[in-house]
């Protein structure tokens, strides 16, 4: 009995050291094949023939359907962006990318009922996916039904509460429903939470101008130059903001050092003369 009993739980490692090795394996092999799928992709990302050849040898692999559904969308080619999204669909249900790019086609062609219709069986099918959700909510604020943006905004929030469009979308949604104070009191929640991100300063900084807060956005945009020295943003849209408030020189003197800080920089080279009314600031390079 002790004989068998052994022999029985020796077999059971064996079936089990061999099934894990056999995954392993599996998985490797599948990683490897992956990385050199990856790379015939590379070859020549453009071209729709060369990843219709790719897709005959491997016609449900879901990196080179979204590949071949990117291309259609790039040149905005909507009848077969469409056709492409339900081939996505068809072999990964459960994948956003789709869905989004038939939504998408289907609102560029001009068939918004049918659009709407793809877009609410995606949150039917992936109600916690944060891709499918922002689409939702901007699909209100494209709209201009602000009380519902509001509150898909707030979802979004709770499905990705580090997303910085959660916020940022959310709180232009609040002003444009007339709830000014809760969309900055919103803004402070979501620097409380993400404020490493250099877009929640840019969206507070952004905030205050368009609640016509002219010296807070000022403030706003002097911070995060001060936190966040390597974004220009920081440096264009706080000169313009000295701008509108009347502080030309004040505006000059930022455009000028943002044009040393960041010479290649093609919005700043363009406001050098428009922020400096009556002379012309000196470009170099």
């Amino acid at each position: 009995m002790v004989l068998l009993v052994c022999g029985v739980a020796g077999v059971a490692v064996w079936a089990t050291v061999i099934f894990f090795s056999w995954r392993w394996i599996r998985l490797n092999n599948q990683a490897d094949y992956d990385k050199k799928l990856l790379s015939w992709i590379e070859a020549a990302p453009w071209s729709d023939h060369h990843l219709v050849g790719l897709l005959e040898q491997n016609p449900r692999h879901p990196r080179l359907l979204n590949h071949y559904l990117d291309i259609a969308v790039r040149r905005e080619d909507w009848p077969e962006a469409l056709r492409r999204a339900e081939l996505c669909i068809e072999s990964a249900p459960r994948s956003p990318r789709g869905w989004v790019a038939r939504y998408g086609a289907l609102h560029h062609l001009g068939r918004d009922e049918e659009a709407l219709a793809v877009l609410r069986q995606a949150l039917h099918r992936l109600p916690r996916d944060t891709e499918v959700a922002t689409v939702w909510a901007n699909e209100a604020r494209g709209r201009g039904d602000w009380p519902e943006a509001v509150r898909r905004f707030a979802t979004l929030r709770r499905l990705a509460p580090q997303r910085v469009d959660g916020y940022e979308a959310g709180a232009i949604a609040l002003v444009e429903d007339g709830r000014a104070a809760e969309a900055e009191a919103l803004i402070s929640e979501g620097l409380e939470r993400i404020g490493e991100n250099w877009l929640l300063w840019q969206a507070a900084a952004r905030l205050a101008g368009r609640l016509g807060k002219q010296e807070e956005a000022i403030g706003w945009w002097e911070a995060m130059r001060a936190k966040f020295p390597s974004e220009s943003a920081g440096f264009l849209h706080g000169a313009e903001a000295l701008a509108r408030a009347g502080r030309a020189e004040e505006a000059a003197d930022l455009i000028r050092r943002a044009h040393d800080f960041f010479p290649g920089n093609k919005e700043i080279a363009a406001a050098v003369t428009h922020l400096a009314p009556g002379r012309a600031l000196t470009q170099e390079g």
